[in-house]
């Protein structure tokens, strides 16, 4: 990999630049006792990129919650490609993210990361070289024809995580509806929902501020109603968080917020991380 000094904010716009938001936040979350997600890759690429991160002001409870984030659709794409090695995996919106690398999925597995050209190209400057049948893709995920070319004789594994807040609700409804219409044999969506309320919320962060990303419009109940926006498309599961061994690990302080969210059906009601299956 090459040792890179980079001025990202001059190559990445609005919510391109939100990448570095969850990089930042598995890089510390490497550094922490225990580690939720051991993403030393991360941790590399923060050290070597020229950026102020603290900008992010990030608190203790955003880096856990991140990192978390991650680490629920990491173990249920592991449990995806174990029970259909031939899915074909589909990280939308996949940033700098090293999921390839944490789930090290067999090199006969079909896995596209797919972004806009300026943060492949970064993929492709700071990450090492993937081999076996893993692709990236430059494109904007709503530009129309790319689905089309895909493989649709097997299951897919489609992962949005990060994407949605940042897309208008009629934008999402038309990828899903694309991304399903297009996979007859079916599939898997894992997601990231919000509320509106939540998505006011994180519109007024000071993690968003920072980067001047635009949080996308969305009706009342906002991606809480996924369900309902496709015949085919059914809620799975969302974690219990204090219920996950990563948790347990963590210190008393920390594992009581994540007790308090899952108890509480208004802040889950707000967003999480959720899997549905098509």
């Amino acid at each position: 990999m090459p040792n890179a000094s980079l001025e990202l904010s001059m190559r990445l716009e609005g919510s391109q630049e939100t990448l570095l938001i969850t990089l930042y936040a598995k890089a510390v979350d490497n550094r922490a006792a225990p580690s939720i997600l051991h993403d030393a890759l991360a941790d590399d690429l923060v050290r070597r990129i020229d950026y102020d991160f603290e900008r992010f002001g990030l608190s203790g409870y955003d880096i856990r919650g991140l990192a978390l984030r991650s680490r629920v659709i990491d173990n249920w794409t592991r449990a995806a490609l174990q029970a259909r090695a031939d899915t074909l995996v589909l990280h939308l919106a996949c940033g700098l993210d090293s999921r390839i690398y944490r789930v090290d999925p067999p090199l006969d597995v079909d896995w596209i990361d797919i972004d806009f050209p300026a943060v492949i190209q970064l993929r492709r400057d700071l990450l090492p070289q993937r081999l076996g049948r893993y692709r990236t893709l430059a494109t904007n995920v709503m530009e129309p024809d790319w689905i089309a070319k895909l493989d649709n004789e097997r299951p897919v594994l489609v992962i949005a995580e990060g994407l949605f807040p940042y897309l208008d609700e009629q934008h999402v409804r038309e990828l899903m509806r694309r991304l399903i219409d297009h996979f007859p044999q079916g599939g898997q969506l894992l997601c990231d929902v919000y509320g509106r309320l939540a998505l006011r919320m994180l519109r007024n962060a000071r993690m968003i501020r920072a980067t001047r990303a635009r949080i996308g419009e969305w009706g009342r109940n906002g991606a809480a109603e996924l369900e309902n926006w496709h015949p085919r498309l059914q809620f799975v599961d969302e974690p219990r968080y204090a219920d996950l061994p990563e948790v347990r690990a963590l210190p008393w302080s920390q594992r009581l917020l994540f007790r308090i969210y899952d108890r509480s059906r208004w802040l889950r009601d707000l967003g999480g991380v959720v899997r549905y299956r098509f």
